[in-house]
């Protein structure tokens, strides 16, 4: 099986279409995005990640996405979501759920081997900010 990765973000009636395209781009810039109603929906491979993955390093919050994918983890699933307004801006905030009104972008990671793509995606890099700490 390909590894697949799956984009889904719901457009509410008070928001331009075209202003949600754009946060789900400045994220996943490779996506194909197509509009289904009320929802705007993409599907690509890891390489749809990469800006993602950028963005968690950039950001520092590798350790805090990479809980949230383990925690959601169902077999050879497993989810994050994406605060929609700041990815508007340009900023990754990722969360476990969705919580804000207007909704977040919901991705979706498949694959056998979805502990690597995680480790891949969120590298366990606790361990570089305890350096001293090793030295005893």
């Amino acid at each position: 099986m390909m590894d697949t990765v799956r984009v889904e973000v719901p457009v509410r009636a008070t928001e331009d279409p075209e202003k949600v395209r754009e946060a789900v781009m400045n994220v996943f810039p490779d996506l194909e995005i197509e509009g289904y109603g009320d929802f705007l929906k993409g599907e690509g491979n890891t390489e749809s990640l990469s800006e993602l993955r950028e963005a968690l390093e950039r950001r520092r919050i590798r350790l805090t996405a990479r809980g949230i994918l383990i925690k959601n983890m169902r077999g050879k699933l497993t989810r994050i979501y994406i605060n929609k307004q700041a990815a508007l801006i340009g900023r990754v905030n990722v969360l476990e759920e969705p919580i804000t009104p207007l909704g977040d972008i919901m991705v979706e990671i498949e694959s056998d081997d979805i502990m690597g793509i995680i480790d891949w995606l969120a590298p366990d890099v606790s361990g570089e900010m305890e350096g001293s700490m090793d030295e005893k």
